[in-house]
This record gives C-alpha cells, sequence and structure tokens, in this order.
C-alpha cells in the first residue's frame, strides 16, 4: 500500500492548470504588451487537397515600406505568392515566425485586446486582414481582470464565444497539445483556409472554397504559438496605407470601431450576440 500512499502525495504536491488567470487593471496602461502576451492566440492551419494556404507574414518590408499583396488564385494554388508555412510532418507541424500585431483599446467599461494577421491575399480579393479580439472584464470591485469573450472576425462580419465555451484552450508552450481543456490563458484559433475566417474549431468536412462560411475548411496542419518578439503593437504600420479590400486592418479597427461592432450591455460587459 505504500506506493499509492506516495502516489496520492506527490500528485497532491502537483498544480492544477490555472483557470483564466486575472491581471490588474494598470497593466493595460502599464505594460500593454504584457496584456497582448497574456492571451495570444496560437494559432492552427490547414492544408487542404494537399495545398499549402496563404500564410501570415509581416505587413512591413525592411525597409519600412507596405508589404505589397497579390492576387488570388482561386482553387488551385490558393498560397501562390505567399510566406510559406515551412515543410509538413504531419497535424500539429509547427509553421515558420510570422507577426501578430496588437491593438489595446478600453470600450466602456471593458478592454478590448486585438490581435490582426496580415496576409497577401484572400481567395478573393487581393490583401488580407483578419484578427480575434479578447474581451477583458473586471472581477467585481477588484482591479483584477479576466478574460470574458473572444470576438473572431468571420467574412465581413464577426462573432462572439464566451470564454469558458472555447473548445480549446492552453496556458503556454507545456500544454499546447492539450485538447478540451477549457477555461485557461489562450485560445486555439483555426484560420479559415480560404477567405481566413477565425475558428475555435476544426472542420475538415469540405476543402473547397465555396462551402458554407461556417464550413470553411480549417485545420491544426501547421500551428504557430507567438513569443514575445513576434508579437507586435501596430506602431511599424501607417494608418495611411490603402488595403484594398482588406477593411480589418489595425488602423480600421482599433479604438471606436471595435468597441461599436458588438456595443455594451450592463456595465459595459458585450451583449452576446447569435
Amino acid at each position: 500500500m505504500l506506493l499509492p500512499t506516495l502516489l496520492a502525495a506527490v500528485a497532491a504536491l502537483i498544480p492544477l492548470a490555472v483557470a483564466n488567470d486575472r491581471i490588474p487593471g494598470s497593466m493595460f496602461t502599464r505594460d500593454p504588451h504584457g496584456v497582448a502576451m497574456a492571451a495570444v492566440p496560437m494559432w492552427h492551419f490547414g492544408r487542404p487537397r494537399g495545398m499549402k494556404p496563404c500564410y501570415p507574414q509581416d505587413a512591413v518590408q525592411s525597409d519600412g515600406s507596405q508589404t505589397n499583396g497579390n492576387d488570388p488564385q482561386y482553387q488551385t494554388n490558393i498560397g501562390k505568392g505567399c510566406a510559406d508555412t515551412g515543410d509538413w510532418h504531419g497535424q500539429n507541424t509547427q509553421g515558420n515566425a510570422f507577426p501578430t500585431y496588437y491593438t489595446v483599446t478600453r470600450c466602456g467599461d471593458s478592454w478590448r485586446v486585438t490581435y490582426y494577421l496580415y496576409f497577401k491575399h484572400d481567395s478573393g480579393h487581393k490583401f488580407d486582414w483578419e484578427w480575434v479580439s479578447v474581451v477583458w472584464w473586471q472581477d467585481g470591485n477588484s482591479d483584477q481582470w479576466y478574460r470574458g469573450y473572444l470576438l473572431q472576425s468571420y467574412h465581413k462580419g464577426q462573432k462572439a464565444e464566451k470564454w469558458q465555451d472555447i473548445q480549446n484552450t492552453i496556458n503556454g508552450d507545456h500544454d499546447k497539445f492539450d485538447q478540451n481543456a477549457k477555461d485557461r490563458n489562450h485560445p486555439k484559433v483555426y484560420v479559415g483556409a480560404y477567405h481566413h475566417a477565425m475558428f475555435t474549431t476544426r472542420y475538415t468536412g469540405n476543402d473547397n472554397a465555396g462551402a458554407t462560411p461556417g464550413e470553411e475548411f480549417r485545420s491544426n496542419d501547421w500551428y504557430f504559438l507567438p513569443w514575445d518578439t513576434t508579437v507586435q503593437d501596430d506602431s511599424r504600420l501607417n494608418p495611411n496605407w490603402n488595403w484594398g479590400a482588406a477593411y480589418s486592418s489595425p488602423a480600421h479597427i482599433k479604438g471606436d470601431p471595435i468597441c461599436s461592432k458588438w456595443g455594451t450591455g450592463a456595465n459595459g460587459k458585450m451583449r452576446f450576440m447569435k
């Protein structure tokens, strides 16, 4: 009986995964980068019909100029002219690094930290920006704040999901391959392969570009979990740059637009939109 007793004692000393860690309200203005790192998504990308996707990349060239987009090749080579994912070695292959841009916006009694990816095109037009936004709420009357919702850009609109309902969340590199873990600190986000809509679930039942919006192909063939230097604010982006039909750039979304898209309810908390 000694071994079970020892195992139980050891298990009692192992800390459980902390759920939805709170952060102090002062961080939003004092350390916005720290706030961005606190909930940055783990990104996932799929390969419909064996094709590499159009992969995110830096929106700024080494000389400080705008990264130009290119015209999409609708069905036969969706990744043409885009950044390279890297070689594929099966599901959960680590992809090449790319920037995740962020903005931090006060919206009434909530804060919204929005994360943006830049692509040279989607399957419909040159240039593409897509985003997700973490809505932070105050925990009672304390100065501690927690993740309340995740907003996701979705085919010229957006959808909202309660944080505790997100299918897969993680706390960091050590548990990044856990599945069905809820209410941790970072969401797993699956990027649609054709139009780059943002999802918190995989779907591989239809690998054609003409699928209905909710059935856009997305999977975990590649992943990228951003580290400190790949998470960047929008200060390098010229707000006057023209992104064509891609109207979800940080300059267009931050500030009032990210607040007004969903409005606020009682105590500044976002209305849940179905």
